[in-house]
């Protein structure tokens, strides 16, 4: 038989929110447009939550128009951003929270 060597106990967890979709590539590039505009002083800022696009290189497969357009062209606006790590991507949700808040007092 299986043994039983875990009890149940009650988990809680703190609240947040989520957005209902994933993150669109248009979605971060007004983030980047935002970060340009406030940290104009200082363009590090901005290069360090640049995506990376050579995500989609692998070795013996033709992906050279994904890297050069996947998160620049209007086509894949609607498509979501890859090639962000996990420190832009929490700073794109505090960023985001900033203005949803913003909003709501508004």
């Amino acid at each position: 038989m299986h043994k039983w060597n875990n009890m149940p106990k009650r988990v809680t967890v703190n609240s947040f929110y989520m957005d209902e979709t994933e993150v669109r590539n248009v979605d971060y590039r007004e983030y980047l447009y935002w970060l340009k505009r406030v940290f104009a002083d200082m363009p590090e800022v901005h290069d360090r939550a640049l995506p990376d696009t050579l995500v989609w290189r692998r070795p013996l497969a033709y992906n050279e128009p994904m890297v050069e357009n996947y998160f620049r062209h209007p086509a894949y606006s609607e498509y979501p951003v890859v090639g962000v790590n996990w420190l832009q991507a929490s700073d794109y949700a505090n960023w985001r929270t900033d203005r949803v808040n913003e909003m709501i007092l508004v």
